[in-house]
């Protein structure tokens, strides 16, 4: 909730649209080149499978098959494509060594993905790798001296921004009921925050953007209740 997903989704679409307005100016031809190429993108959570089902390995079998990673399957057919496109792997989990440190050979000059059957997978000019993480406690300072980072702190962005949003998308409903939303939300929701921390205590810690949003949620929810009946 620090609005790590907003920046790169903004700065995708905004690509895009400037190669949208690009191509509605110079036309669609075959020899057309553009200076702004669009972007796609593929969006993988390393801790969702194991190393295995992320990079591949050998089976059991004898003699062993080879079966091919989530991961390599998917940046194998990244950098066979066409090069007249931006393509960006969105890798979205926390670090971990058992995956993060096969990456190491990636993120340094040469470029290269080296897996356990010898296989070596090349990183075009057009392909990009975008760690989307919580924190970088278990990384190697191998690891971290090879990405660029850009950090954003949640408490520095805060809840308000999720209920300005949040708002926004109330248009429909009329001014009236718009204000009084923002007004009741802005007078109570900073004292009940404020109460959760102070006195409250979580199971589960939650963010106070988390907290917000799903108050968001719930009340959308009841909402639609409301106005079915």
């Amino acid at each position: 909730m620090s609005g790590k997903t907003t920046c790169w989704s903004l700065l995708a679409e905004a690509l895009n649209r400037l190669h949208k307005e690009e191509k509605e100016e110079k036309g669609n031809g075959d020899n057309v080149k553009f200076d702004q190429p669009p972007v796609k993108l593929e969006c993988i959570n390393p801790k969702s499978i194991n190393v295995d089902e992320l990079y591949g390995g050998f089976d059991d079998q004898s003699p062993p098959q080879w079966r091919e990673g989530v991961l390599s399957s998917v940046l194998k057919q990244m950098v066979s494509a066409e090069q007249n496109t931006l393509r960006w792997m969105i890798i979205d989990g926390p670090v971990d060594t058992l995956w993060i440190e096969s990456m190491n050979s990636v993120l340094d000059d040469s470029m290269r993905l080296t897996l356990v059957n010898c296989d070596v997978i090349a990183l075009t000019k057009n392909v990009r790798l975008l760690f989307e993480v919580d924190g970088l406690a278990v990384a190697s300072p191998a690891t971290v001296s090879r990405v660029g980072m850009v950090y954003l702190d949640i408490n520095e962005m805060g809840w308000k921004p999720i209920i300005k949003s949040w708002l926004e998308k109330k248009l429909d409903r009329g001014k009236e009921f718009k204000e009084f939303l923002s007004e009741t939300a802005f007078r109570y929701l900073d004292r009940v925050i404020t109460s959760k921390r102070e006195n409250c205590k979580e199971l589960v810690t939650t963010s106070e953007g988390a907290s917000v949003r799903n108050c968001t949620k719930l009340f959308d929810s009841l909402e639609s209740q409301w106005i079915d009946k």
